[in-house]
This record gives structure tokens, sequence and C-alpha cells, in this order.
């Protein structure tokens, strides 16, 4: 308004940090050694050539899918080290579970001195049971 015009300040780029990166030879190195340890010299497993009665496809392809993923986890985890990224590990069970059984028995709290006891009247139903019948107990066999 009045000939005056918004200024806008120029404002200089933010550009981020270049993020560290594994160099050639570090990946080429975390790579022969965790090959070495799975089939090296005193690897977990052996390699034999191929033969054409070889027919364990499967075996094969579910080798190489974990082999491949191993090595994804060694490049990821030393990526994240030297980014100065912090994985937790997660714990297997973070609460404590209850117990599966119970005790047959449970324990009873301390039984308190009882009070002394006081007669308490009943009373007679004198068409059923005549008086004389209470004195005397008798065994009916």
């Amino acid at each position: 308004m009045f000939g005056r015009r918004r200024r806008v300040v120029p404002v200089a780029p933010v550009t981020p940090p270049p993020v560290p990166e594994l160099s050639d030879a570090q990946v080429l190195e975390l790579l022969h050694t965790q090959i070495a340890h799975l089939v090296g010299a005193q690897g977990q497993w052996t390699l034999v050539p191929r033969s054409s009665d070889d027919t364990d496809v499967i075996f094969h392809g579910l080798k190489a899918h974990q082999i491949a993923a191993s090595l994804a986890a060694v490049l990821r985890t030393e990526t994240a080290v030297l980014r100065g990224e912090v994985t937790a590990e997660p714990t297997a069970l973070p609460f404590t579970p209850g117990p599966i059984s119970v005790w047959a028995e449970p324990e009873r709290p301390a039984v308190q001195a009882a009070a002394p006891a006081t007669s308490v009247a009943l009373p007679r139903f004198s068409a059923a049971v005549p008086d004389s019948a209470l004195d005397h107990a008798r065994l009916v066999a």
C-alpha cells in the first residue's frame, strides 16, 4: 500500500552435512570377511563344483538368501556405526510372566486367638422329640 513493497530478505540455502558412507575398500573388506566366515578356509560351509545330477534347488536358493541377508545386515550395521546411529537390541521379555501353576495348598493367614465360645440357645420342637429322649442317647442298628 502507498508504494511500499515487501522486501524479502535473501536466505542462504541450508545444506545438510554430508552423510558418511563406507568407502569401496571398506565394503570389500566387510564382504570378504563375512564370506570368509561362511565359506572360507575356516568357514561353516565348503564349496564344491556343481554336477549335472545336482537337483537341490530349494536348498541352494535358501542358502543364497541367507548369505545375502547376512551381508546386508553387516553393511547396515557398519553404516550405522559410521554415522553414529545407536540401535538398541530388543529385549526378549520386558515383563515377568506369572506362574503357570498355583500351589495346591495356599498359605493361610495365622489364626487369631478365638474368642470364648458363647452358648447359643437353639429352639426345641416339643412335638418332634420328647424331653426324655434327649436325656438318653440310644443307638439303633
